[in-house]
């Protein structure tokens, strides 16, 4: 390895990966191209493929360089790599902190001319905002703290702890950089608001522990915009719901289009009415009176309030948001992170997520089930790569639910 000169700067430079026989070529050209210089090589011990990286003196010498590369190495030249719009496309935050930045070289990559030429570039190409920076992946997990499960309405402080666990699931689920964001708004247009303030820097923005009034105000500021809100209660704990319903049913052997169905809940279950009615279930009666469960001709009673069992027998599927089954035990009554993993992979992917694509992962989650379970576990192995395959084909239609 050779010294760069004194004038090269590591903001402008190349990592040229090429096969073996035309270092040659590589060492010509550089010979050539002033104010270039190479400071470091290596080979790589399965390939054979040879890496330089090279450092200019600035943008025209790195625009030069960058085309002599291409024009003479031809098929010898496997990769051609920036490093300045390497390190932007690693997002940073969580994938280069846990290193030390203990070069010069490092810190390079990290400075205001390294942040510059990657501004320009976005500048001039808008499209390019998630492949050059880590917004394609980052979630903000929001809540104002109006609906945490058990308690109610708390200070939104004392959310963190739920929002911290939620975070850790998400994050060994999805892979996603998962963002806990405890808010202080105490109003739905406040907090939606904030939403809208907050969106540009996320891929979704995943709203949990936060009643339906604000989180419909949120998604309402949203609608049109090209960031997704995902609601852990009216899109994650309804496609739950609903496959725990079909899976109650076929336990009984009852026919969904013969079925009779009464949802006992606030706002008609958000989405959950209509993805049982999807689903093939076309008798249901909707209940959002919030009064003791009454008899009724039915076969299932999807209860949300958290009320008593009606005194005739018929089944009743627990389903109330405020009183979620331990993760462990999740296998007879709906969690949100049953469906929550897959639904943050779909819409951090396509911005979308599509009517079609809840209900085939409604039908999808309910195949899973195990032998006398109405639902998977969560965190079944495979069931998050399963839910999104189901979501994904209906999932880029422009109509959000």
């Amino acid at each position: 390895m050779t010294q760069p000169p004194a004038r090269t700067r590591p903001e402008y430079g190349l990592e040229v990966t090429f096969r073996c026989p035309a270092f040659s070529t590589v060492a010509a050209i550089l010979a050539v191209t002033a104010g270039a210089a190479l400071v470091a090589e290596d080979i790589h011990p399965d390939t054979g493929a040879q890496r330089v990286m090279v450092d200019t003196d600035g943008p025209q010498t790195l625009h030069r360089l960058r085309n002599l590369l291409r024009d003479r190495l031809g098929d010898d030249l496997i990769h051609l790599a920036d490093p300045v719009f390497e390190a932007a496309a690693t997002g940073k935050t969580t994938q280069r902190l846990c290193v030390p930045a203990a070069s010069e070289r490092d810190r390079a990559l990290l400075d205001s001319t390294a942040d510059r030429r990657v501004i320009e570039h976005l500048l001039l190409q808008r499209g390019d905002v998630d492949r050059y920076t880590g917004r394609g992946r980052r979630i903000a997990l929001l809540s104002n703290a109006s609906a945490v499960a058990g308690l109610g309405p708390l200070p939104v402080t004392c959310v963190l702890p739920a929002l911290e666990s939620a975070a850790v699931h998400l994050l060994r689920a999805t892979g996603l950089d998962i963002h806990p964001l405890p808010v202080a708004a105490a109003t739905p247009g406040a907090l939606a608001t904030i939403a809208t303030a907050l969106a540009p820097g996320f891929a979704v923005l995943c709203l949990i522990h936060t009643h339906p009034l604000y989180a419909h105000a949120v998604r309402a500021a949203l609608e049109g915009s090209s960031t997704p809100v995902v609601d852990a209660v009216c899109h994650a704990h309804a496609v739950a719901t609903a496959a725990a319903a079909l899976n109650a049913l076929d336990r009984k052997g009852i026919p969904l289009d013969t079925a009779r169905v009464v949802l006992s809940g606030p706002e008609a279950g958000c989405e959950l009415s209509g993805l049982l009615l999807s689903a093939g279930i076309r008798d249901l009666t909707i209940d959002t009176s919030g009064s003791p469960i009454t008899p009724f001709p039915a076969d299932l009673v999807v209860d949300l309030f958290g009320l008593p069992a009606p005194r005739d027998g018929t089944p009743v599927l627990r389903a109330c948001p405020q009183e979620l089954p331990p993760l462990h035990a999740s296998t007879q009554q709906p969690h949100p992170f049953h469906a929550l993993p897959a639904l943050l992979t779909v819409a951090a992917r396509t911005r979308h997520l599509g009517p079609h694509g809840l209900v085939s992962a409604v039908r999808a989650l309910a195949a899973r089930a195990p032998a006398g379970g109405l639902l998977p576990p969560v965190g079944q192995a495979g069931l998050v790569q399963a839910l999104t395959l189901a979501l994904l084909p209906g999932s880029s239609h422009p109509t959000d639910v």
